[in-house]
């Protein structure tokens, strides 16, 4: 939920780098030329301290925000609202409607902050499963935007959130309103789609919003003059999404396959209901929260996604297409079962299977203590050793490592090649002790998803494999989802809104292509699915370079 806000906001931010809120000054390190870092040696407005703290919320530095916030006087509406947009990047959502609720009776704030004002209400809401309230300040929200991409975007969620509901939902919320924009939102989201339907609801709502955006899209779609309608004749029931937004912890990964799923859904032209049932990623419930979806009539199930559910699950009698998003323990699975997700152990054996295309025979992993880190090395030496290489040492470190024995580690048993089996933070702290000259890799965890890092530096020449979306962004044949995409943060939640997007064209070939060998060029990768419904996938290969993250080799 906090990377929903953090990337909304961050249209809004930019919306006012060429505001003129405090003195000018003479030093060229400024708030404009830096987003996010306060020139604390100048006097500032209310306002400019606000607009300070939203650029640090949008650089996911709360440190930064909050001495932004220090520096606006705390009777301000500014400080409040600042605390409030903190508050929802916390997921204090409690906290948020406590300070910010009471702001929506203050005049004379700045659009970008009655646009801010709204948009966390709006999550807040959503965190609370109340889509009518929700669905009520992303109009207000609206009402403060005036950059085409913002109101479109923010249409966006508006559709996304109706259409993830039953009908029957949709009818019940449309009886609670009484605001008539609010029901047109609804009824355009009840009706089915054709220029006769949509002319209808055009003449019953003229001044909506929507009528010049999102509608002329849903003609073109009635009218097929919209390429992706010749792509697929789409599901056809109900798809029931497996989603831990139970769990506060999960809540912005799934969320973020969520959206991808829908944008899929969305450049299909494909109307199937789409119903949300949360999980907790708990083993004991997932069963009993299947069980649910198949009774209210699911045709397709996606998830779970945590690696216990989908061991419970496959052991289970399976009725439907499932597709769960990770990998079971087990071997045997039922029949409809299928199995894709972002799996650290396919990681491992493309890895090893590029170094040992590369000659490499001997390789020396180093790794810091975590659990991560202990599957990622247990899962390369497994690929390692099948692919008939050989390790020659594991060295763990931890902040009590002398990084400098490391290297003499290294030296004294020279290998053909190094593993870093670590995230991002832990590759920049090791690499600098690491023979340059060896060839060195590392999983996608090694990428934040931030192109010309400057902390990344010290990675220079350092190999690691990653999604196609994350490394290549620009291809063509991506363009359909990036304004889908656009509000997530970089790095994770991109690569869980990929997993989104090719969990849908995974459901489609496997209940339109069943039993035949399909291979799907997409966001995650080369994707193949044989007769027997087995899905592997091949991911990209990125290398740190001088000029930035560069894509080496394509899937």
């Amino acid at each position: 939920m906090a990377q929903r806000l953090i990337a909304f906001l961050l249209s809004l931010w930019l919306m006012t780098a060429g505001l003129a809120l405090a003195e000018p000054v003479s030093n060229s390190t400024t708030a404009a030329s830096k987003p996010g870092k306060p020139v604390t040696q100048i006097k500032k407005s209310p306002e400019a301290s606000f607009l300070d703290g939203m650029g640090c919320l949008k650089q996911s530095d709360s440190a930064c925000a909050q001495l932004a916030l220090v520096g606006i006087p705390s009777q301000s509406p500014y400080a409040k609202l600042l605390a409030g947009n903190i508050a929802v990047t916390a997921s204090d959502f409690d906290q948020a409607l406590r300070l910010l609720l009471p702001l929506q009776a203050e005049n004379g704030l700045l659009p970008q902050a009655s646009a801010s004002l709204h948009a966390s209400l709006a999550l807040a809401y959503d965190n609370q499963a109340d889509t009518l309230r929700a669905l009520e300040q992303r109009t207000l929200a609206e009402r403060y935007l005036s950059d085409p991409a913002d109101i479109q975007s923010n249409q966006q969620r508006i559709w996304q959130s109706l259409t993830s509901l039953s009908k029957e939902q949709r009818i019940e919320m449309r009886g609670e309103s009484l605001d008539t924009t609010i029901q047109g939102w609804i009824d355009l989201a009840l009706i089915t789609p054709n220029k006769q339907t949509i002319d209808d609801w055009r003449k019953a709502y003229p001044d909506h919003p929507a009528s010049t955006a999102l509608t002329d899209q849903l003609v073109a779609q009635a009218n097929g003059d919209n390429k992706s309608v010749a792509k697929s004749k789409g599901l056809e029931g109900p798809i029931a999404l497996l989603l831990p937004f139970q769990a506060e912890a999960f809540y912005p990964t799934a969320d973020a396959i969520w959206r991808g799923f829908v944008a899929a859904q969305t450049e299909a032209s494909n109307n199937a209901e789409i119903k949300i049932y949360a999980t907790q990623g708990d083993k004991n419930a997932v069963a009993a929260i299947y069980q649910q979806a198949i009774a209210e009539g699911a045709h397709y199930v996606i998830g779970p996604l945590t690696r216990d559910e989908a061991t419970v699950l496959a052991t289970n009698q399976i009725p439907v297409p499932t597709l769960a998003l990770n990998q079971p323990d087990i071997a045997g699975t039922a029949n409809n079962f299928y199995m894709f997700g972002l799996s650290i152990d396919v990681e491992a054996a493309q890895i090893a299977k590029i170094a040992r295309d590369y000659g490499m025979q001997t390789a020396t992993i180093v790794a810091s203590k975590s659990p991560l880190s202990a599957h990622m090395t247990k899962a390369f030496g497994n690929a390692w050793i099948d692919e008939g290489g050989q390790i020659i040492a594991q060295i763990n470190v931890d902040a009590n490592t002398a990084l400098t024995d490391v290297k003499t580690q290294l030296s004294a048993q020279p290998a053909d090649m190094i593993l870093i089996a670590g995230n991002a933070e832990d590759a920049r702290a090791i690499r600098p002790y690491l023979d340059a000259a060896t060839p060195t890799f590392g999983f996608s965890h090694i990428y934040a998803g931030i192109n010309h890092e400057p902390q990344d530096a010290v990675l220079l020449a350092v190999r690691f494999i990653d999604l196609p979306w994350l490394l290549n962004n620009n291809d063509a044949a991506f363009a359909a989802y990036k304004t889908a995409a656009a509000d997530l943060p970089q790095g994770e939640m991109q690569r869980w809104f990929a997993l989104g997007v090719d969990a849908y064209q995974v459901l489609l070939t496997l209940t339109q292509q069943p039993r035949q060998s399909v291979t799907i060029r997409s966001l995650t990768g080369k994707i193949r699915i044989d007769e027997k419904g087995e899905i592997t996938r091949e991911l990209a290969l990125g290398r740190f370079s001088a000029d930035g993250v560069v894509l080496e080799k394509a899937p």
